[in-house]
């Protein structure tokens, strides 16, 4: 299992690039910082922030993940643009950028809001333009983190239980963009076998931050929440169609109706042939 070591990046040729993300940001007058994959913050803030501003507490922050949500708390405008490496196809992390606005100023904000997506799609161009510089002339090899075990397995394997998937996914709520498409993604392919790394492709991350992030946003397990999403279906299949069992496990993707059968008990407590003709909620 491979991850991406995007602080060793930003640190590489004596810190090229979190100089030029410094001068930026000075120049600018903007904070501009780097997160990860798990948002978490690498190298630090740059630029100068506001004192009296809230927004001055970021750089003491370790997980920014809910700091687009909470922008108008901090009174800032702010924008990220996902950072990926075409090495190796992936999205590595995001590069941010924000601001201290005034609450009332609301077209004055649109504005600056404007400015910040442009500045953001910029710093994004230059991050991913001098990474496969360096990557080209160090090697790839030189910010890739190895591990042993399969982490992808250690996600999925942990203590779930199944038949409380169903109450849970009914009132899930993220707002990670990757995930929500992950997530549109399976609504839309239930019927088709799913694997990991269709969807780890789809949003540029690794099998293994894909896992985890899933896993985070949704307190679910990638293998986990699909299956009871394809269970879920299959209930209202069970009770509003006349299709059989075994025409249901196929239009599911199941390979096999026993795997079917033995999974949807798993999730509901019933064999699908009880849970058809009983009168079950």
């Amino acid at each position: 299992m491979e991850e991406f070591d995007l602080q060793s990046l930003l640190s590489s040729n004596d810190k090229l690039l979190i100089h030029l993300l410094q001068s930026y940001a000075q120049t600018n007058e903007i904070a501009v910082f780097v997160l990860n994959n798990d948002d978490n913050l690498q190298a630090g803030v740059f630029g100068k922030l506001s004192e009296s501003d809230a927004l001055s507490k970021v750089d003491k922050m370790g997980d920014l993940s809910k700091l687009s949500v909470n922008k108008y708390k901090y009174s800032i405008e702010y924008a990220d643009a996902p950072v990926r490496i075409a090495a190796i196809n992936q999205r590595i992390g995001k590069v941010c950028v924000a601001c201290d606005v005034e609450k009332s100023a609301d077209m004055k904000n649109v504005l600056v809001m404007q400015k910040l997506n442009r500045q953001v799609d910029y710093l994004r161009y230059l991050i991913e333009s001098i990474a496969n510089l360096i990557i080209q002339n160090r090697g790839i090899d030189d910010f890739v983190i190895k591990y042993s075990l399969d982490l992808n397995k250690e996600i999925d394997n942990l203590d779930e239980n199944e038949s409380d998937a169903l109450k849970r996914i009914k009132h899930l709520s993220t707002s990670n963009g990757s995930i929500i498409a992950a997530i549109e993604f399976i609504d839309n392919n239930l019927d088709k076998r799913l694997t990991l790394d269709q969807f780890s492709g789809r949003v540029y991350l690794s099998d293994y931050y894909f896992s985890k992030l899933f896993k985070r946003e949704t307190g679910l397990s990638f293998s986990v929440y699909l299956n009871a999403r394809k269970i879920q279906k299959a209930m209202i299949l069970l009770k509003e169609s006349n299709q059989s069992i075994n025409e249901i496990s196929d239009s599911l993707g199941f390979t096999r109706l026993s795997y079917f059968s033995q999974t949807f008990k798993k999730y509901t407590g019933y064999a699908p042939t009880k849970y058809r003709v009983e009168d079950i909620n």
